[in-house]
């Protein structure tokens, strides 16, 4: 897992280094990441770690009942409480697997921070999510495909969940930029 130094210095220069609310590529993976989901359903509980500053979760909360929504960088915590306030988002800062939430939740979405995830933290993962997850539920994930200096590309990260015995792939999407995948709990 990257340290937390790193994603510190990028927020220290700028409160939105990705461009999650100006550029054209945050804007439509936003897009086909909600597009994705399965068609008229409406989800209890989500959960959506790395949620910088609540852009997809400001996306989430109109299809969810309830979005628990963290990140580890207090600032981005700060802009996405600010950014949700009076939505059904619960914003808290922590990161995996720690701060992954008691009970059962129905939507997972993992937008670009699997990557970042070692082996260990990527098992801790899986474990909290095959837990948690309702047996209709779903996982959403999303992440670039471009050269990185991540403990693993996109592309490897989808691979692993797709080889996970519990999960059946609904969709997938191969852009040019990035991949994403939708899958259901299959038990």
């Amino acid at each position: 897992m990257h340290p937390l130094s790193y994603f510190d210095g990028k927020y220290a220069d700028d409160p939105d280094p990705w461009g999650f609310d100006r550029r054209p590529y945050e804007r439509r993976k936003q897009d086909l990441s909600i597009a994705a989901l399965p068609a008229g359903r409406r989800f209890a509980r989500a959960v959506e770690p790395g949620c910088a500053n609540g852009a997809l979760t400001e996306r989430l909360v109109e299809v969810c009942d309830e979005v628990i929504a963290f990140d580890p960088i207090a600032s981005c915590v700060e802009r996405a409480t600010d950014r949700l306030d009076g939505t059904n988002a619960r914003i808290e800062q922590g990161q995996l697997p720690s701060a992954w939430p008691d009970g059962t939740v129905d939507l997972v979405v993992l937008s670009e921070v699997a990557y970042y995830l070692d082996a260990a933290t990527q098992q801790q993962l899986d474990a909290a999510m095959a837990r948690s997850m309702t047996d209709d539920g779903v996982l959403v994930a999303v992440h670039w495909t471009g050269p990185t200096n991540y403990p693993r590309t996109g592309e490897e990260v989808h691979a692993h969940l797709d080889a996970l015995p519990w999960l059946d792939r609904l969709t997938s999407l191969v852009d040019p930029q990035f991949v994403l995948d939708v899958w259901q709990v299959q038990r």
